[in-house]
């Protein structure tokens, strides 16, 4: 106790001349800290003043008000060292050393502090430690019995920290409430909803009532589960293949990829069937958007199956007028493909009737952005031909998964010729820069052009082995009677191809 009252004689300039800048320092390298380092500083200040005031009126010897002065000085001083002793520990070397408490174990820490810290110093100014000791226990209990309320929540607070029921970052729910668990304090704990509203909810009524964790900040332990319909035309299998290949192959962000996602049917009604795609979150702060990047991952694939979601039933009267614009539509869809057709260069062997049939054969293909259209490796009968929207082409390593952007092909570019004609692997992979919309013609609908005339096969092998060998040439600077040879042998290689590839 003595080392106690030294600190407040000879050491008085020192000790707050230390505490000053130490408050300062703090306040600017902790920017989270600054509303406890603002109360300091001004605990700090008072503490001083109070201290030069009681020196300069004589001393607290007098006894009467200078005395209590000191003493509260003291105290103060005390308060705002130990603030700045937390700080420092809570954070600033607790995160250097990847250690954490939450703010209730914090704010017990430092009342223990206070506390202990306080009765030294009231023992210091030499009052009977043992009746001020008496004389707490009887404001306890009278506070005890009039702030019954208060104490509960107190409580609570210290059982839900005891037994680690739930914890910031859950996603609970309360009564008709339901959010983020950001804050346990001593007397409430708040909840942020995913509207953006913080619920501020007494503990007292946590501990009153049921509460039901939805999902836990670490792990990916909240289900969800998104609905959609289609039509009776389509075998449930077709549909179900269609949206587990594309969550699977691309799963949107914050879908846990273990457990894996799934489409199942959840309902048969009068207009369709109804399928739940059901996968677990791996952030609990966005379901909405979540579910949103489902959806819309949910519609692209069965568009470019040609899967149609169904609607409502509803009454439908047919014009002459809507007839003349559908027809209208038509003719300005078969022109569209039939344009992008004549932008592939191995159709160039092509008639003008072949190219009319091959066109009726295109399907439109939509993809959102950051899908991807094609994947490196992956082995697909193919060719998408883009309308409108940008894809970046992309090639992989194979050592550590990194990639190297190529390319960006924009409308009338094309891709996957060689895997629509020899049913090569994709050599490179292409992911949509954002909304792109593809015609893609497969395999069967090209079977029946090279079945007519199995002589085309041969002319587009030259126009394939001509495109392959410029490439080749451009790297390896072929010359001479090399480059003629080269062209030959890879014109005979992918004839051979594409006629073992359909049969022909």
């Amino acid at each position: 106790m003595q080392n106690i009252s030294a600190l407040f004689g000879p050491w008085i300039i020192g000790f707050y001349t230390i505490l000053l800048i130490s408050t300062a320092l703090l306040y600017l390298a902790g920017p989270a800290s600054r509303k406890r380092l603002g109360g300091t500083a001004f605990m700090a200040v008072g503490s001083l003043a109070g201290q030069l005031a009681v020196i300069l009126l004589g001393g607290s010897a007098s006894g009467g008000l200078l005395k209590l002065v000191e003493l509260v000085s003291r105290l103060l001083a005390v308060v705002a060292a130990i603030n700045v002793a937390g700080v420092v520990g809570f954070s600033l070397v607790m995160p250097k050393l990847k250690a954490s408490v939450s703010k209730f174990v914090e704010d017990l820490i430092l009342v223990g502090a206070y506390l202990v810290a306080g009765l030294a110093v009231i023992s210091a100014s030499g009052a009977n430690l043992s009746g001020v000791l008496a004389t707490s226990a009887v404001v306890t209990g009278v506070v005890a019995f009039s702030l019954q309320d208060t104490l509960g929540n107190i409580i609570g607070g210290m059982v839900l920290h005891l037994e680690d029921s739930f914890m910031p970052g859950d996603w609970v729910c309360v009564d008709k409430y339901e959010g983020i668990v950001r804050e346990i304090r001593w007397r409430q704990t708040t909840l942020e909803t995913l509207d953006g509203d913080l619920i501020v909810i007494p503990n007292i009524i946590l501990m009153k009532n049921p509460v039901t964790v939805l999902g836990r900040a670490s792990g990916n332990t909240r289900f969800r589960a998104v609905a959609f319909n289609v039509y009776y035309d389509r075998a449930p299998g077709s549909v179900i293949s269609a949206v587990d290949r594309a969550l699977c192959e691309d799963p949107p962000a914050c879908v846990a990829a273990k457990p894996a996602p799934y489409c199942a049917i959840k309902e048969f009604q009068h207009n369709g069937i109804t399928y739940e795609v059901r996968y677990y979150l791996t952030d609990l702060s966005v379901p909405g958007r979540t579910d949103s990047n489902v959806r819309s991952k949910i519609y692209y694939a069965l568009s470019r199956a040609g899967i149609k979601l169904s609607t409502p039933s509803r009454s439908v009267v047919v014009t002459e007028e809507a007839d003349a614009s559908a027809e209208r539509s038509l003719r300005s869809t078969q022109k569209r493909q039939l344009e992008a057709l004549k932008g592939v260069y191995v159709f160039q062997a092509l008639t003008a009737e072949e190219m009319g049939i091959l066109s009726g054969q295109l399907k439109s293909t939509p993809f959102s952005g950051g899908e991807v259209i094609t994947r490196q490796g992956t082995v697909a009968d193919w060719l998408y031909i883009i309308h409108t929207g940008s894809a970046e082409v992309r090639l992989y390593l194979d050592t550590d998964g990194s990639y190297r952007a190529v390319k960006t092909l924009g409308p009338g570019d094309f891709l996957g010729e060689m895997g629509l004609l020899t049913g090569e692997p994709r050599s490179a992979t292409v992911v949509a820069n954002g909304e792109v919309c593809c015609y893609r013609l497969d395999r069967e609908g090209f079977r029946g052009i090279l079945a007519s005339r199995p002589e085309i096969a041969g002319s587009i092998a030259t126009l394939l082995a001509k495109r392959r060998l410029e490439l080749t040439e451009a790297k390896e600077k072929l010359e001479g009677d090399a480059s003629a040879k080269g062209l030959k042998k890879e014109e005979q290689d992918l004839l051979s191809k594409i006629k073992n590839f359909f049969g022909v």
